[in-house]
């Protein structure tokens, strides 16, 4: 009724915002992140309507490919592995790759609710759903929770709440075409965008400056905005000559090192500070859970471990998993010291801890997690380039069989 009428009540336009710390200095209002509470049944039929958006995007290929973020069969991993076999593969080849990480200042916050019907309706989408989505988009106002203050009301002009369930996917669609006209390979996880391309030349490095320069122009002409202090560049191969780029008449900082969609990044292509991290953090973990449950039962200790410690060793680890021993070693570590910290155990060998607990090293896991990664890349289950990661070669002889999508292998 509320579709069909386009009244939208008022209960569902406003809402209490509440801010999550994420990361530095608590003290800096710019390291929280805003998230919008809203009217549980306005969300439910804001999930109705995001699904009905989605689906049909979907089906007329109105999404673009390089969006990750989301988008069903896509994920961190599929944007991670598709961007970076490109770099791979040309750096394997010989030639220099840079890899531009682009930052936009609040970008959630300042989409503008009128160029963002401008768009929608560009996609197809009229009648009943874009009338509902604009006055669900205007008169909208919001107060600043924290514990039991309460700021004054204030209207809302811009902006996607971060919180809603109607909110990501218009993001998405409005942040749909900034690779227009960009020829190099770029990819995006809603808002987080990098662009990479072969600079062995010097027409390479123009053609990379050109495309930042579009993704300038884009942002000006939508009033959007790119972080220049945040924005960094990755210089990959040996015969790199680390080149500076500019966005905003501002050169951008190279780094040897950048966080991508929660992933240590090295200009080496090593994975050396990638496994440090995660296993700093993990023994982190282990340690808050030894020092504070008393009842250390092998069930409840197993539980734990598996809910709060293993995820952190395996987010993306198919993207990152190590091939040194070393770091093999220093990434087993964490679970070999988990098993000892249980009574009755601490005198067996790690395979027998592992055989009683009824658990797998954490090789063997990433192995496991490789072989289904592959499956569901080669049956189309994950949505990525599967002919670009797994080029297959027809077989020589009439009764050699080839692996197609569908069939055994």
């Amino acid at each position: 009724m509320s579709v069909s009428t386009g009244e939208v009540l008022e209960d569902w336009r406003i809402s209490h915002v509440v801010p999550l710390f994420k990361k530095g200095s608590k003290s800096n209002l710019g390291n929280n992140r805003l998230v919008s509470l809203t009217s549980a049944v306005g969300k439910l039929l804001e999930e109705v309507l995001r699904d009905r958006i989605y689906k049909y995007l979907d089906r007329q290929g109105l999404i673009r490919e390089s969006q990750h973020g989301f988008v069903h069969d896509r994920s961190c991993l599929t944007n991670l592995l598709e961007f970076f076999e490109e770099v791979t593969r040309k750096v394997d080849e010989g030639k220099a790759v840079d890899v531009v990480y682009m930052d936009f200042s609040k970008a959630f916050d300042v989409v503008l609710h009128g160029r963002l019907v401008m768009k929608i309706q560009s996609l197809g989408i009229h009648g009943e759903v874009v009338n509902w989505i604009r006055l669900w988009l205007n008169g909208r106002s919001q107060r600043v929770v924290v514990e039991d203050c309460f700021s004054e009301w204030r209207s809302v002009t811009s902006g996607m709440l971060q919180g809603s369930e109607l909110g990501p996917l218009l993001f998405v669609i409005y942040i749909n075409d900034l690779d227009d006209n960009v020829v190099n390979w770029i990819s995006k996880f809603a808002d987080d965008t990098k662009i990479g391309g072969v600079v062995d030349s010097e027409e390479g490095f123009q053609s990379l400056q050109r495309d930042l320069d579009q993704l300038e122009k884009w942002a000006e002409k939508w009033q959007m905005e790119f972080n220049t202090d945040k924005c960094e560049v990755l210089h990959f191969g040996r015969t790199n000559q680390g080149r500076t780029y500019k966005v905003n008449g501002r050169t951008l900082r190279s780094a040897v090192e950048q966080r991508d969609l929660g992933i240590q990044i090295q200009n080496s292509l090593k994975v050396v500070s990638q496994v440090d991290r995660v296993v700093k953090r993990a023994f982190g973990i282990l340690a808050f859970i030894n020092q504070n449950i008393e009842y250390k039962n092998w069930n409840v200790m197993v539980r734990l471990y598996k809910a709060l410690v293993r995820p952190n060793l395996e987010y993306c680890m198919q993207f990152w998993s190590p091939n040194y021993w070393k770091d093999i070693n220093k990434v087993e570590r964490v679970q070999r010291r988990f098993t000892r910290m249980l009574l009755g155990l601490e005198k067996m060998s790690y395979r027998e801890r592992l055989n009683r607990l009824g658990l797998y090293s954490l090789e063997r896991r990433r192995m496991k997690g490789d072989l289904i990664e592959v499956y569901k890349v080669m049956m189309g289950i994950d949505r990525v380039n599967a002919s670009r990661l797994f080029p297959l070669r027809p077989g020589e002889k009439k009764n050699q069989r080839t692996w197609v999508k569908g069939e055994g292998g």
